[in-house]
């Protein structure tokens, strides 16, 4: 969850259902990200 800067003693914090939304939340960052990588590379 570093990937949204969230920090360590925020996410300790963190209801389980809170937990979870923001970790769903993390992983389509990362393939959103991982997506904008792979059409960046694709255009080269």
């Amino acid at each position: 969850m570093t990937v949204l800067g969230l920090p360590p003693s925020e996410i300790d914090a963190l209801a389980m259902d809170d937990y979870w939304f923001w970790c769903e939340v993390a992983e389509r960052e990362v393939q959103r990200r991982g997506e904008r990588q792979q059409q960046l590379l694709d255009a080269i």
